[in-house]
């Protein structure tokens, strides 16, 4: 009798063990972890947006100036001056743009009033104007337009805008030692009654050690800006390779 007792004994044991474990494995299944967020995909931003701007040949004036932006949504704003001895003409136009099937190095710009088309062919960091038969013009190393990077202008004088986007980077020997020229292309803006006059010394650039390096004029001295008028002037500094630019101020 006491054998048959500890027999039940022992398999009611093992019915409740057994209960227990089913009980925890259905507690665990049904109780899941919370799931880590994903990490958001970062966007890469394709190679050809940005800004693009330089002087032109222009057979109806002295040059012309294209200032054309390319955004990533494939809209495009595009600015044009063209300069003559005694005045200046702007246009400005917007639009879409799309690539050519068959040449992804072909941009047809579409003029969102006119639904007029240009086109340019895209390079490496610049873009070249084609005619409307999509061919290039004579003389097309001329219609080269650089892709050009904004730097922070810290402008004391009153009355003037002045905007700097880099235009070329070289590695070049000043006195001996490895250094950066930087040029930069500057649009200066004078809304004063006043002709504006710069000299060398009044531009410099400030490096990360806030060391000053004075500028050095592409057209040596510049012509005074004459009132309520805007001038355009390539602008180079050379500083040391180990250094950093940080912005440029105008004193």
């Amino acid at each position: 009798m006491k054998q048959a007792m500890i027999t039940l004994s022992f398999f009611a044991m093992l019915f409740s063990s057994g209960c227990d474990n089913t009980s925890t494995s259905s507690l665990n299944e049904k109780v899941k972890p919370a799931e880590q967020p994903s990490k958001p995909v970062p966007v890469q931003v394709p190679n050809w947006v940005g800004h693009y701007k330089a002087f032109i040949p222009c057979a109806a004036c002295e040059k012309q100036l294209v200032s054309l932006r390319l955004h990533q949504d494939k809209t495009y704003t595009l600015k044009e001056a063209s300069l003559f001895k005694q005045k200046m003409k702007q246009k400005e136009s917007s639009g879409t743009f799309v690539f050519d099937e068959k040449n992804s190095n072909l941009l047809q710009l579409i003029d969102d009033k006119t639904k007029q088309n240009r086109y340019f062919s895209l390079h490496d960091h610049s873009i070249e104007p084609l005619d409307q038969n999509k061919n290039q013009f004579k003389d097309f190393e001329q219609y080269q337009i650089p892709q050009v990077q904004n730097i922070e202008v810290n402008n004391a004088l009153k009355y003037v805008d002045i905007q700097a986007d880099l235009f070329k980077s070289e590695k070049v020997e000043s006195n001996g030692i490895k250094s950066t020229k930087l040029t930069y292309f500057f649009e200066i803006n004078n809304h004063s009654d006043r002709a504006l006059k710069l000299r060398d010394s009044d531009i410099v650039l400030i490096d990360a050690k806030n060391n000053e390096h004075v500028s050095t004029f592409e057209n040596n001295p510049i012509s005074p800006i004459k009132a309520n008028k805007t001038q355009h002037e390539l602008i180079s500094f050379i500083y040391p390779e180990s250094y950093q630019a940080a912005y440029i101020n105008i004193k």
